[in-house]
């Protein structure tokens, strides 16, 4: 009785610690039916090419500081500026988190623009001219670590957990979309009403771009073995004259039943997904690629790198498919896409 107690509670946990991924069950099923028809093995899948995102410490860009003199100056005053420091240098000040010191930094250009059209003293213009070339050259190194290094992009660029989006859920995104696409506009050219703190939590609960990036990497790892079983298995499925009808039917029934069913309304779901979000990252790859050139993460994700490399799973198993079809002159129907 004790045995049996021990063997069910077991089962219990490793069914808790496994659970049971749709999206993975789809893939699954199709490679292991496929493996059914031609009486072989699946092969294991291949090396996940995901690419987490780099540590803070390694991917954080040191900032020099720049110090202002001239505080007392009547003019500071006038136009918001002394204000302005005297808050960011204050204890609260010192302890912002990343977007509030994006924020700073587009406050502080902003008002800088301001005083120099408001301010008489050569002196005092000379000054901040040169506090305003700084800040301008700075901003794209603090725009990448607010991206790289903020808790809610770091939450937002993580996969929540290591299931795949699920195949029939709706995947709420609409407003962390609209947020990545405003922080995505952001520039030092173009800082006017931008209201940074707005952004930050709908980036940081909605995590869109970690989950779909991570879905994405997964299919296309599951896909490339599939076909590269398939293209292993492809002597074993005769046409001519000794063509086995009986296994061409099973063939064509898994293709139909289990990637044109539900493999192929999937990969096209993640199609539509990263679809949405494209123009917001090819604006963030533009913004941080002179910044950060070499970043393997920047390249992956924001350049669409991972992406292209989906598409071209996509792809080759499909062009298997019309390969094999046209082989045994079978008729592919409308039901096929690239």
């Amino acid at each position: 009785m004790l045995r049996l107690l021990t063997i069910t509670l077991l089962a219990h946990l490793l069914s808790g610690c496994f659970g049971t991924d749709p999206a993975v069950q789809s893939f699954d099923t199709y490679q292991q039916r496929l493996a059914n028809v031609v009486d072989t093995d699946p092969l294991l899948l291949q090396e996940s090419i995901f690419i987490a995102l780099p540590r803070k410490r390694d991917a954080m860009l040191p900032i020099d500081d720049v110090r202002m003199g001239l505080f007392d100056a009547y003019e500071l005053r006038q136009c918001g500026l002394f204000q302005l420091i005297a808050e960011r240098n204050s204890i609260l000040g010192k302890v912002q988190d990343a977007f509030h010191q994006l924020d700073y930094e587009i406050q502080l250009l902003n008002t800088l623009a301001g005083c120099l059209s408001l301010i008489e003293d050569p002196t005092l213009i000379e000054l901040l001219e040169d506090i305003q070339e700084q800040k301008n050259q700075q901003f794209a190194r603090v725009y990448w670590n607010t991206l790289i290094g903020s808790d809610a992009w770091r939450k937002q660029l993580t996969p929540p957990s290591t299931t795949l989006i699920t195949p029939d859920t709706p995947f709420p995104h609409s407003e962390a979309l609209l947020a990545i696409h405003r922080y995505s506009e952001i520039s030092h050219a173009n800082l006017t009403n931008m209201d940074v703190i707005a952004l930050q939590e709908s980036i940081e609960k909605q995590r869109y771009l970690g989950a779909l990036f991570y879905s994405m990497d997964e299919s296309t790892r599951w896909l490339n073995t599939i076909t590269q079983q398939l293209k292993r298995d492809d002597a074993l499925v005769i046409c001519g004259a000794n063509r086995n009808q009986t296994k061409l039917n099973y063939v064509r029934n898994v293709f139909d039943t289990f990637f044109i069913g539900a493999v192929q309304p999937y990969l096209s779901k993640l199609n539509s997904l990263y679809l949405d979000a494209q123009p917001s990252l090819d604006a963030l790859h533009r913004q941080v690629s002179a910044t950060v050139p070499n970043s393997d993460f920047n390249s992956a994700y924001f350049g669409g790198e991972h992406y292209r490399r989906f598409q071209t799973s996509v792809k080759d198993h499909v062009s298997y498919w019309q390969t094999l079809f046209a082989r045994c002159q079978m008729e592919i129907g409308n039901s096929i896409k690239k």
